[in-house]
């Protein structure tokens, strides 16, 4: 997979192991807001959710191309 560019404001469908989504959007100094919710598809995201909260992430993780930016 080709690796991406990453710009903050970017949002990352995250898969999780019950086969849901949970969603977060890049800030500055490698944090990840992570958005209130689950979700059973990528459509059904709503991004006017509040952040449940905020976590530092590697960089790798998010230009590895596991997690789908859909934003």
């Amino acid at each position: 997979m080709s690796r991406r560019r990453i710009k903050i404001g970017d949002i990352f469908a995250i898969p999780l192991p019950d086969g849901k989504y949970a969603f977060g959007r890049v800030m500055e100094d490698a944090q990840l807001a992570v958005y209130q919710g689950k979700y059973e598809s990528i459509q059904d995201f709503d991004k006017t959710r509040k952040y449940s909260f905020i976590v530092g992430v590697y960089r790798n993780v998010l230009t590895d191309g596991k997690w789908l930016v859909i934003d």
